[in-house]
C-alpha cells in the first residue's frame, strides 16, 4: 500500500510501500516498540517509541511533537490503507525545527521520559488531564522570563534527582491557575 515516511534528518517526506505487516514496522523502525498515533484523521503515524531515548531528532507533525521517522498510512478503522493526503500536505504539516525553549527543555529530559503519560489536574472543582507535551506548549508560548524560570527548576529537579513528573504536574496547574 502507499505510504509516505517522514524523515526529521533529511526534512523529507518520500513515498514507500508498506505491506501491513508488523515485521515490516520492527525492520523500518529497528525496534518492537512501535506506536500509532492518530495525529492526522484517518491516518495512522507509526513510529518508534525508543526515538526519544536513543537521542533521534524530533519535529513536529501538525502540533504533535514526534522523534525520528514517522511512517504515514491511511486507515480503515483497524486496517491500514493507501495514505490519502500528499507528500506536500505532510510536508507542509511538518515543522523539522525546533523551538528554542523545546531543545533547552528536551535536553534536560532524561533519555526514557515518557511524553505519554498524562497528569491529573485538580484545580477547584475542575479536573483535567494534561501530557508532558501540553506543558511544554503552554510554557513555549510564555514571555522570556517565564520560559528561564521553568527551565531552571527544571534543571534543579533533574540536578537533585527529583521526580520530573511532579514537577510538570505542578508546573501544569500553575499554568491553569494562570488561565483562569
Amino acid at each position: 500500500m502507499k505510504a509516505y515516511l517522514i524523515d526529521p534528518n533529511t526534512r523529507s517526506v518520500v513515498e514507500a510501500e508498506f505491506d501491513g505487516q508488523p515485521n515490516s514496522l520492527f525492520t523500518l523502525f529497528n525496534s518492537l516498540l512501535v506506536d500509532s498515533d492518530a495525529v492526522l484523521h484517518g491516518h495512522n503515524v507509526y513510529r518508534t517509541s525508543e526515538a526519544f531515548e536513543r537521542g533521534e531528532r524530533g519535529f513536529f507533525l501538525g502540533e504533535k511533537l514526534l522523534f525520528g521517522k514517522a511512517l504515514v498510512t491511511g486507515s480503515d478503522g483497524l486496517a491500514d490503507t493507501d495514505v490519502a493526503v500528499t507528500a506536500e500536505e505532510l510536508l507542509q504539516l511538518s515543522l523539522f525545527d525546533i523551538p528554542d525553549f523545546y531543545l533547552k527543555t528536551l535536553a534536560l529530559l532524561p533519555p526514557d521520559f515518557s511524553f505519554e503519560e498524562h497528569y491529573q489536574l485538580h484545580i477547584g472543582e475542575i479536573g483535567e488531564s494534561v501530557t508532558p507535551e501540553w506543558v511544554f506548549y503552554v510554557y513555549n508560548m510564555a514571555d522570556s522570563a517565564t520560559k528561564t524560570y521553568f527551565l531552571n527548576r527544571l534543571e534543579e529537579s533533574v540536578t537533585q534527582g527529583a521526580d520530573i513528573r511532579n514537577y510538570l504536574k505542578k508546573m501544569a496547574e500553575l499554568a491553569v491557575k494562570s488561565m483562569q
